[in-house]
């Protein structure tokens, strides 16, 4: 039989039955704290309603007497299991009498709409947010819409998801005492949450519900409150575009939920006045009198609702989980970082302990700051939002893509192809993410959140060995010039255009920024950026890699193809580098990105020659040797005006190999040394030098695939240019080599001059 509970009735014996979310409400209600009436389905209810299926076929036939027992890290066998789960518990109906229980309670709501929230109780942490496990439902008070909620409160804690969640945190699926709490949905004038600190309270609001909030799409005004004063410290408007509300009618649609545009009066202005921040600092001061340490509490401000003194409600309040209450239910043991981990690619070096921030498609997504993003992929106009973060976990992506090179970069730890990541991890979380191993280990809350990164290079380099091989380093960030200072380089040598242009035209992508600038003002801010570097690194050279257009998905747009159909953004480039030069700095020098053709070459060397760069002897034009032809016509190109190669092996490798280039350094790494790759990589170098041009290579390869500085080195390549994180090994592997080869030449010497004193005799 279903078993409710309202919420002024709850007492201390039902706790486990009822959850802690209801438990906690119930005795705020009861304390006089202004809360919506409700009442609880007990988890009793979901257990009997299991127990009670007739599915002998159905994986939850024999709950809860027994443990579902899983393969969590197989996705397949996850999805199948939820898969299962969903069709038996909706195949069974709710009993007649069942139905008539539910009618006669939301009758005594009084509310056309209504709010279903999971409470877990029993061994499972009280302090434990699962809202990202299980969303609150909004449904019509009608019998069907009701009974269609519960269930789906029910299937969500038996996703793929939840399923993974449970195993890993050891909590067996008997344990989970799952309750339903049901209460009146009711339109808000504005809703949000307040987080307590030790001397303040941060509120964050927007108008209408707070559906916008929970999905990220507004940027909410913001407040921060001193405890003890109530004097407001700082407040911030937000970005406010859309708000929900509840639709007018049940005809219109199942959904009782609709979105709509925030007006422009309503952006402009805060959606909370003095008077309501002033009812928020007097709950939380009352909180604190009553010696309840909270964290975390969710309010809104409605209209009018039956006899509620005031216009606020308390819709949910999270104890702080450092300071519990004996009287709470045992906190369920949290398990070690090696019981629950998540395993990817490590693709930029580090360990940082922090708090997850799911990444949407929105470009003014800005609240990162520290936090360790999560994301599907990086797309082009997020590069900028990695500065902000404190680690980077990708579904897709490899070590090649640009959200890795950033990273690497920028001295952050990076994890991608973390398949399902963004279902496993929630805004919120705290995590150890392991750039060195690829791991992330989940619910790390009670650790010390501290920095656990390595420092970018040791305090004891033996940069004392002198190397004849140029060493030089990839940057695109100014940010990123503290951590080579003071190194033994050669140069810069390569800048990534691309990543440079992103991050200079948000939060517009890039082709807005063109069109919506004044060329002059594209150039000015180009030429600021590139000094930056030219003056750090003066007189050493600097190689400026023109904008290639990696993120089209019109392949022919890419490299000097691109240029050959609209130069408008290379001509830009090159009267910025003019620029430059005229500031006196004569450092410069310029690489074509993925050039294809001879003739599209000369196409752009007319160009370059046409802004009179050339015009100043140092000033050097080579071009990117990543397409496969250019292996093989590499003397035509030097007869049409290069003067150089810089080997992008990202490129080279996979379009050599017939790969993705995600997938270079993948289950493909280990036959790069059977492949055709060294044969190229040697032909390339040792062409060069025939042709009598300088060489460089500037792929992730000599830092995945150390060995190869050896071949490089030995067949006189001029420059190798890496990563910051990849400066000191890489010197220590060229030192090394070129020990040997002197050695090697030294022992070679000598062996012939000894035979030639033996054969005087």
């Amino acid at each position: 039989m279903i078993k409710l509970y309202w919420l002024s009735e709850i007492n201390s014996q039902i706790r486990s039955v009822v959850g802690e979310k209801a438990w906690i409400l119930s005795r705020l209600l009861q304390n006089g704290y202004p809360i919506f009436p409700g009442f609880v389905i007990t988890s009793n209810t979901f257990q009997e309603f299991l127990k009670n299926l007739n599915d002998v076929n159905s994986l939850l036939a024999d709950f809860p007497e027994s443990s579902l027992h899983l393969d969590v890290d197989n996705p397949r066998t996850l999805q199948s299991v939820a898969q299962q789960s969903r069709q038996s518990i909706l195949s069974v109906s709710f009993t007649k009498q069942w139905r008539e229980i539910l009618e006669q309670a939301t009758e005594q709501l009084g509310s056309d709409s209504l709010i279903l929230r999971a409470s877990l109780g029993g061994k499972f942490s009280p302090n434990q947010d699962i809202s990202g496990l299980a969303p609150a439902q909004v449904c019509w008070n009608i019998g069907d819409n009701l009974e269609m909620a519960i269930k789906e409160i029910w299937i969500q804690f038996l996703n793929a998801k939840s399923l993974f969640y449970w195993q890993r945190l050891g909590i067996k699926i008997e344990q989970l005492n799952l309750a339903v709490l049901v209460q009146p949905m009711m339109d808000a004038i504005a809703a949000g949450v307040a987080i307590n600190h030790d001397h303040s309270i941060e509120i964050s609001g927007n108008w209408g519900l707070g559906h916008s909030l929970l999905k990220g799409e507004v940027i909410a005004d913001y407040w921060k409150i001193d405890s003890l004063s109530g004097e407001i410290r700082e407040q911030k408007l937000g970005n406010k575009t859309c708000g929900y509300r509840l639709k007018n009618s049940q005809l219109t649609s199942e959904d009782c939920l609709e979105s709509y545009l925030i007006n422009p009066r309503e952006q402009a202005q805060y959606c909370l006045n003095n008077e309501n921040i002033y009812q928020i600092f007097e709950i939380s001061k009352k909180l604190h009198k009553s010696s309840s340490d909270w964290s975390y509490l969710e309010w809104i401000f409605y209209p009018y609702f039956q006899d509620l003194s005031g216009n606020i409600a308390i819709t949910q309040l999270i104890s702080s989980p450092y300071n519990q209450s004996s009287q709470n239910t045992k906190a369920a043991k949290i398990p070690s970082i090696s019981q629950s981990q998540l395993k990817g690619v490590a693709a930029s070096p580090g360990r940082i302990r922090g708090i997850v921030h799911l990444l949407d498609a929105n470009p003014n997504s800005t609240e990162l700051t520290n936090g360790i993003i999560v994301a599907q992929k990086i797309h082009p106009f997020q590069l900028s939002s990695l500065k902000k973060a404190s680690g980077i976990i990708t579904e897709e992506g490899g070590i090649t893509s640009h959200a890795a090179i950033l990273a690497r970069e920028l001295g952050i730890p990076a994890v991608v192809s973390i398949s399902g990541a963004t279902r496993w991890l929630q805004t919120g979380d705290s995590i150890l993410l392991d750039g060195d191993t690829g791991t992330i280990s989940l619910n790390t809350l009670n650790e010390q959140k501290t920095s656990l990164e390595k420092p970018l290079l040791s305090s004891e380099i033996p940069f004392n060995y002198p190397i004849g091989t140029r060493l030089m380093v990839n940057l695109s960030q100014p940010s990123s010039l503290k951590k080579v200072m003071g190194l033994p380089l050669d140069g810069l040598g390569l800048v990534r255009s691309e990543l440079m242009l992103l991050d200079l035209c948000t939060p517009q992508s890039l082709k807005e920024w063109i069109d919506d600038s004044y060329p002059q003002d594209i150039v000015a801010k180009l030429t600021q950026r590139i000094s930056e570097f030219a003056n750090f690194f003066y007189p050493r050279p600097i190689f400026y890699r023109t904008f290639d257009d990696k993120f089209s998905v019109d392949q022919d747009r890419r490299g000097t193809a691109g240029y050959c159909l609209d130069s408008t953004l290379f001509c830009l480039e090159l009267q910025a580098l003019l620029q430059v030069q005229k500031q006196g700095y004569h450092n410069l020098n310029l690489i074509l990105p993925f050039v294809r053709t001879v003739d599209e070459f000369r196409f752009s060397l007319d160009l370059i020659k046409g802004f009179q760069l050339t015009a100043s002897p140092n000033f050097k034009v080579w071009i990117m040797a990543e397409v496969p032809s250019v292996i093989f016509e590499l003397s035509n190109y030097v007869k049409a005006g290069i003067q150089g190669i810089a080997i992008g092996t990202n490129d080279l490798i996979p379009l050599l190999l017939g790969i993705e280039r995600n997938n270079i350094y993948g289950k493909h790494l280990s036959s790069i040394y059977e492949s055709a790759i060294l044969s190229a990589l040697k032909q390339l170098v040792l062409e060069a030098n025939r042709l009598q041009i300088p060489s460089s290579i500037c792929g992730q390869i000599v830092v995945n695939s150390a060995n190869i500085i050896d071949s490089l080195v030995s067949w006189g390549i001029s420059n190798i240019s890496v990563e910051p994180e990849a400066i000191e090994s890489t010197y220590k592997s060229i030192a090394r080599v070129e020990k040997k080869l002197i050695l090697d030449y030294a022992r070679e010497k000598m062996r012939s001059e000894s035979g030639e004193f033996r054969s005087l005799f």
